[in-house]
């Protein structure tokens, strides 16, 4: 364990490569997330299919920050904030890699919907548009370790289900207009529901950066559009 008013440099390497690995991991996710959107918006197959055969490296460096993580507990017994940091990376880990896995089934219901144009696609772009716009806010906040940044993003997350509920409406009045809608606008209802999903997981990060920072560990619950209580 390291001494009060002593740091070991090997044990501030390590604290700094776990950052670096949970940073390299955020781009990843986000690059995925911004992939998977792209190729939803262009109806591009080529792009879908790489978020697809990328989702191995995300996975790779999941294992990688709890591996890390894990060897810097049973090294150095650390305390206060340093264990906070080295949790929070864990659980931050664990959902961004959650992340990743809802990008590539984003991309395959892309693949599956195939390259025709639709319209219905527009109605997913506002609420995909608002993900990333969050995303590279967390990211921010994360690098920057921004209690401000971290906690507006937990504060406006009724916004992503807003998005979503609109998104779905217009999903949904397409499909009872038009038969023929029905089988892609349930895919495409799917791929909404991802997009909730993801905003609920960028929401859990924002508040492991909290924990990190200040040690909070309780938060009020927030009710979410359309529901009391």
């Amino acid at each position: 364990m390291p001494i009060s008013g002593f740091r070991i440099a090997k044990y501030d390497q390590d604290l700094a490569v776990l950052n670096d690995l949970v940073c390299q991991l955020l781009h990843a996710t986000r690059d995925a997330m911004t992939q998977a959107c792209e190729a939803l918006s262009e109806r591009n197959i080529e792009k879908a299919e790489f978020v697809v055969h990328n989702d191995d490296a995300i996975d790779h460096l999941e294992l990688m920050v709890h591996k890390t993580a894990s060897d810097l507990i049973m090294r150095y017994q650390p305390i206060s904030q340093d264990l906070r940091q080295i949790l929070a990376s864990m659980r931050v880990a664990s959902d961004l890699e959650r992340i990743g896995d809802t990008a590539e089934s984003i991309a395959r219901r892309v693949v599956g919907l195939g390259d025709k144009p639709m319209l219905a696609v527009r109605r997913i772009g506002a609420l995909a548009a608002l993900v990333l716009e969050r995303f590279n806010s967390l990211v921010d906040a994360y690098k920057t370790r921004s209690v401000i940044n971290a906690d507006d993003i937990r504060e406006h997350d009724e916004d992503v289900d807003r998005a979503y509920m609109e998104a779905s409406s217009d999903i949904l009045s397409m499909m009872e207009n038009d038969p023929s809608f029905v089988r892609a606008g349930a895919q495409l209802l799917s791929v909404a529901k991802s997009f909730e999903r993801v905003g609920d997981r960028l929401t859990n990060v924002a508040e492991q950066i909290l924990y990190e920072i200040n040690g909070k560990t309780e938060f009020a619950h927030r009710p979410r559009v359309g529901q009391s209580g």
